[in-house]
């Protein structure tokens, strides 16, 4: 009985042994995950390492997920959604409102389960009304009736909509085409990635969309090109462009479009601060996060890139992704990065915390009037207001 198990045993050692080699090189074969280091923890950064979580998937050279840390020179993530906090209320002092074809952020605001902010009171109030004021008197505003009859508001709507047309004519009608046509080009990133190429630069992006010419020309030539009057941009475009970008018409084509997109309803935001969609998809994405901690260089290595940070501490990964404008920070690249000289227009927003004054006879005339405020390029002053009765809008 003995002799019979021998032969079998000293098979099973022979067949282990020339085995091994294979089982050592099966377990070996699965190169380990890659590290991603992201600088930025805006909206940016924050989706880049969603989407890596997103678009991930096991294979067997690759069967685990890479390893991402996201570097943030603040203390806080959000980059631009910032918000500031004054007398309890918080206050967006960044990007403040969503477009309602901004689909990337409805699905983060759906992932994430945020709550959608409601639009204020006075959005649906049919007595809003328009006024145009040039410094010494009206230029323009429609009628505005203290009823309560629903009848007698849609007479006056109708009204106000026909002295509106009288004013700008077709041109309304051309400007809210020209914004729905550039709203529909960047539409054209949202088509999955089979359909949508790889972009080697910004303006191969640009014009895959075909939104490339846009960046050739001022807003105020695209608007003259496509016959819009003279008087609307002075009075209403004008006032968009101040109000959301703080310049005049003569921005870049495409950032006045954008700017006119944000002018349209249907606008939104999340409750408590667009920086939660960002806070939200970093901590849904299993991220290392170095907050307080800025990044001084990169350095392409051959295999891998070196990040240097102020705090002394040295990181080594294959990915290297910079969300933030280079315009702003000061990394030092090796080999050198070229970056284009720009001339950036700095927003400063300011916020006054104040009461007020209850028996001011004009208060209620400021109430109504002081909502929008630009000077344009003739040292002209506009006001566009919208007049709401009551004190619902003091804030």
């Amino acid at each position: 009985m003995y002799s019979d198990l021998k032969p079998s045993f000293s098979f099973l050692i022979l067949l282990f042994l020339c085995l091994q080699p294979l089982i050592f090189s099966l377990s070996t074969d699965a190169s380990p995950p890659p590290t991603v280091c992201i600088v930025g923890s805006g909206i940016g950064g924050s989706s880049v390492a969603h989407f890596l979580r997103h678009y991930f998937h096991p294979s067997p050279s690759q069967p685990t997920p890479p390893n991402i840390k996201i570097f943030e020179r603040s203390y806080v993530v959000g980059g631009r959604m910032a918000t500031v906090s004054i007398g309890g209320e918080s206050f967006e002092a960044g990007a403040s409102i969503l477009h309602p074809k901004n689909y990337h952020a409805l699905n983060y605001s759906n992932l994430l389960g945020l709550k959608v902010k409601p639009p204020p009171a006075s959005e649906d109030d049919d007595s809003m009304s328009l006024g145009i004021w040039d410094g010494k008197k009206f230029v323009f505003k429609t009628l505005q009736v203290d009823s309560k009859f629903p009848l007698v508001q849609k007479i006056v709507s109708y009204v106000n909509s026909f002295r509106i047309f009288f004013r700008y004519g077709f041109s309304l009608l051309k400007m809210g085409s020209f914004v729905e046509s550039t709203v529909d080009s960047f539409l054209k990133y949202y088509e999955s990635p089979e359909r949508r190429p790889i972009f080697e630069t910004v303006d191969e992006m640009l014009k895959w969309a075909g939104l490339y010419n846009l960046t050739t020309q001022t807003l105020q030539d695209e608007l003259i090109g496509i016959k819009l009057s003279p008087l609307l941009i002075k009075e209403l475009v004008t006032v968009i462009t101040r109000i959301n970008y703080g310049q005049s018409v003569y921005i870049s084509g495409l950032a006045g479009a954008v700017s006119l997109a944000g002018s349209g309803g249907g606008l939104w935001s999340v409750d408590g601060g667009n920086w939660q969609m960002a806070s939200g998809l970093i901590n849904s994405s299993d991220v290392s996060l170095h907050l307080n901690e800025e990044i001084e260089s990169i350095s392409y290595l051959g295999e891998y890139y070196e990040l240097n940070s102020t705090k002394r501490n040295s990181y080594s990964c294959e990915v290297a992704v910079v969300a933030t404008p280079l315009d702003e920070v000061n990394i030092r690249f090796s080999p050198a990065v070229s970056i284009p000289e720009r001339k950036l227009q700095h927003t400063h927003a300011t916020f006054v915390r104040g009461l007020l004054n209850p028996f001011s006879s004009n208060l209620m005339k400021m109430i109504q009037l002081t909502k929008y405020f630009l000077e344009d390029q003739c040292q002209m002053h506009y006001w566009i207001a919208f007049l709401v009765q009551g004190c619902r809008q003091t804030e």
